[in-house]
């Protein structure tokens, strides 16, 4: 095996790490902000929008990261086939 197909695997492999890494934080953001956004809470000024908020841009910023890493994973397993 060549250095690059070792270093391609290692890529690989730590992409799949990172996506699965990313996949738990995306669902414990989802649950977090389903918790802040309480629809059975009759007053809607107890609602906590910001840490909604915040837990959101931060959801947004995962959820692209996990599409660039599904694209690099595609293409590495398309490379061995």
């Amino acid at each position: 095996m060549d250095i690059e197909r070792i270093q391609l695997k290692g890529q690989l492999s730590e992409a799949k790490s990172k996506f699965k890494h990313l996949d738990t934080e995306a669902a414990g953001l989802v649950i977090l902000i389903r918790s802040l956004l309480n629809p059975f809470e009759e007053d809607t000024l107890k609602l906590e929008v910001e840490k909604a908020s915040v837990a959101f841009n931060r959801l947004q910023e995962v959820f692209g990261e996990m599409q660039t890493l599904n694209t690099k994973i595609q293409k590495l397993e398309d490379y061995f086939g």
